[in-house]
């Protein structure tokens, strides 16, 4: 059996720096850590299985430009799983009906991206992304970095110059990772778009939120494929329910400090974390986790 990675969502709640800015926030990548691979593969694979099963055109996209990068981020996939020892024969599936790039995500726990670089910018390519954080993943299909960000506030003119920069520089023997966090009362891997301005579930209350809600961070990483010169995206869902986060105070004491210093078109844009955090705070504080002047 595969053991339990040590890595939980609340490891990679980090202190951002202050006034709040949209920013990139990467570190270097060991590569060994590019898949992550633990006891939830053979639980995380079947749903995900069951969810392409169920909504492949919504999933799975590919032009004909980036057949060359999905082969060979296909190559580098296998070779990564096959350094654990339970995988080491892995194979692709074969079946003819099957985009190469379908048979690599149905490998492995994370989403997956390619972006491509074209007079436009960089141009997503490909993907094959099943648990999406209430995003619309058709809207994206085709689309350059900029459009693909176009409902973040801020964006603009906090992170669209620095993010395609970023891309053209980024070397192959430099991958990186990050991280992207939310609070949600629903612990499945897929989360649609609509549940982000949706109201709370009413039985949710400061009593039971460290139970009923959980963090949910994308551990996302960048990595330039050394032959087709494309960049591949992939996301990783880690999921912790507030009362585990709890063990981890540091981590509990950064994220609701970072929800409130959130400015108001933020606020608005995150609007289901916010509101699930505010019920954090409240639990928070009553249960002397952290005091009320802690958050600022």
């Amino acid at each position: 059996m595969l053991n339990r990675s040590s890595l939980t969502a609340a490891d990679l709640i980090s202190t951002d720096p202050q006034p709040f800015k949209w920013r990139m926030g990467v570190r270097p990548l060991r590569l060994e850590q590019w898949l992550l691979v633990d006891a939830d593969r053979d639980a995380d694979l079947n749903e995900i299985n069951a969810i392409i099963d169920r909504h492949r055109d919504e999933i799975i996209y590919c032009e004909p430009t980036a057949a060359a990068a999905c082969k060979e981020l296909a190559t580098l996939v296998i070779e990564h799983l096959r350094h654990v020892p339970q995988l080491n024969k892995v194979e692709l599936n074969s079946r003819p009906d099957m985009h190469i790039i379908e048979a690599t995500r149905r490998l492995v726990q994370e989403d997956i991206c390619l972006l491509e670089r074209r007079s436009e910018g960089w141009v997503m390519t490909a993907c094959a992304v099943a648990i999406p954080t209430q995003w619309d993943v058709p809207s994206k299909f085709g689309n350059t970095l900029d459009s693909i960000h176009e409902p973040v506030p801020r964006y603009n003119t906090d992170l669209a110059q620095t993010m395609g920069t970023f891309f053209d520089r980024l070397r192959t023997d430099r991958p990186v990772w990050r991280a992207n966090r939310t609070l949600t009362d629903d612990p499945s891997l897929r989360l649609a778009p609509k549940r982000r301005h949706e109201p709370l579930r009413r039985d949710i209350t400061a009593t039971n939120v460290a139970e009923s809600v959980w963090l949910r961070v994308e551990y996302q990483t960048l990595r330039r494929l050394p032959k087709t010169d494309a960049i591949v995206f992939t996301i990783r869902i880690l999921r912790q329910r507030i009362a585990s986060v709890a063990q981890h105070p540091t981590a509990l004491t950064e994220l609701i400090r970072w929800l409130s210093t959130l400015p108001e078109e933020v606020r608005s844009y995150k609007d289901s974390t916010v509101r699930h955090g505010l019920l954090v705070k409240q639990w928070a504080i009553e249960h002397a986790h952290i005091d009320e002047q802690q958050d600022h």
